[in-house]
């Protein structure tokens, strides 16, 4: 870290000497992260050598987009009359950009991919009914920045329901 003390002290002195003197900042550094290494250092620079250096991530400046958080639950709402379970799955996402919708696929096959048989569900809650047997439900959500999460729920019916997994 003194190479920094040298390097804001060469680039304009007179600046570094007032920034110093009126307890300024006298350099910035960005980074993606810092360690705890280069915080106490700037911190002993400040504390010994009265040399205040900011440390600003690059997020502070440009934020970095972050995929959105998917939570989803559900209730089993019993069999109807033609002996089907009737599920109610309840999606909730989570973005700062805020969510623009859900999209279910109630066939998921992994190894087709994501295909939606609802595409735009602004609620995110959906009901569907179910023969007994093994099921896979993806999913997902979409913020207004366009990214996106999915969630897998394997789905067991047989007389009674449980989540695996």
């Amino acid at each position: 870290m003194n190479h920094i003390f040298l390097v804001c002290k060469r680039f304009d002195g007179k600046k570094f000497e007032e920034n110093q003197a009126a307890k300024k900042s006298v350099g910035i550094i960005i980074a993606f992260s810092f360690n705890k290494g280069a915080i106490q250092e700037v911190a002993r620079l400040k504390n010994q050598d009265n040399l205040i250096i900011e440390l600003i991530t690059v997020e502070q400046i440009i934020p970095i987009a972050k995929k959105p958080k998917l939570t989803v639950t559900f209730n089993d709402l019993g069999l109807d009359n033609k002996e089907l379970r009737e599920i109610e799955f309840i999606a909730t996402g989570e973005s700062d950009a805020g969510i623009e919708f859900y999209a279910w696929d109630f066939a998921y096959q992994a190894e087709n991919g994501f295909k939606a048989t609802i595409m735009i569900d602004k609620d995110g809650k959906q009901s569907h009914k179910f023969k007994t047997g093994s099921f896979q439900i993806a999913v997902k959500v979409v913020d207004n920045d366009g990214l996106e999460s999915l969630e897998i729920i394997d789905l067991k019916v047989n007389g009674e329901i449980k989540r695996e997994g």
